[in-house]
């Protein structure tokens, strides 16, 4: 099938001018003409293959380099917390409880069971030293709640502190291996797209429409218009993409 260096490059999603490089390259005659136009037969290799995405099967032919590499790279691993990785024993030896556990009604611990039975036999006798006694140890027993609340908030706010170190070194060891733009070159990469919008998209209109109108009436008319359309939009995009590869590349 014949088409021209503008179809093929629509067919293949790439510009004309890495279309007319490849036909350069591998020395390939036009087999007709459209118009003004050379054709070139894309039914037959290498055009087949090149529109295929098939490599050609000469070793000598280096491999196409895509336009826009840009290699994924692995984010350092956080290290981990070292709360985590505190050891726990399975079990906690506990000889006196383990001793009364088939005393003990279920669902009761065998201190509480202790203290209501000293707190009986103090009632009983009236030792009040014993009841002093169990005094310190109930007022002991609320001091060591309230310290075991700060001691956990203490631990939370260190995992806390860990994670966002880890987070903050990660995202420094990112910008360090180019992983982000700074926003003055992401601004300015902006402006450059946009100037290309303003000033070869935008004034397309103007530039086409006195070559359009002056294109006779006639069956070809309208072919002709879209290919002077396509023409222009693929240049530009064409500039768009090398502009983007060129500064992502280059960094600038």
């Amino acid at each position: 099938m014949l088409k021209t260096q503008a179809e093929i490059a629509r067919l293949k999603g790439a510009t004309r001018v890495e279309v007319s490089r490849f036909i350069k390259k591998h020395g390939i005659q036009p087999s007709g003409a459209k118009g003004k136009l050379k054709t070139y037969e894309t039914s037959v290799d290498p055009l087949a293959s090149y529109l295929a995405d098939i490599p050609l099967r000469k070793k000598s032919e280096p491999k196409d380099i895509a336009p826009f590499p840009i290699p994924k790279k692995k984010s350092p691993e956080p290290p981990a917390s070292p709360i985590a990785d505190t050891a726990v024993p399975a079990k906690i030896s506990k000889p006196l409880n383990d001793l009364l556990k088939d005393r003990i009604p279920s669902g009761r611990k065998p201190s509480a069971v202790f203290y209501l039975k000293a707190l009986e036999i103090a009632e009983k006798n009236k030792d009040a030293a014993l009841l002093f006694k169990l005094g310190q140890i109930a007022d002991k027993e609320d001091k060591d709640e309230l310290y075991q609340q700060q001691m956990l908030k203490t631990e939370q706010a260190k995992e806390q502190i860990a994670q966002e170190k880890a987070e903050r070194l990660k995202i420094e060891n990112e910008i360090k291996k180019g992983m982000y733009l700074e926003h003055e070159k992401v601004k300015l990469l902006f402006g450059r797209v946009y100037a290309i919008h303003t000033s070869v998209l935008m004034p397309l209109g103007l530039k086409l429409s006195d070559t359009i109108n002056a294109l006779p009436e006639g069956p070809g008319r309208r072919g002709k218009i879209q290919q002077l359309v396509d023409d222009e939009v693929f240049s530009a995009l064409g500039s768009i993409k090398r502009l983007l590869a060129d500064f992502v590349i280059g960094g600038e």
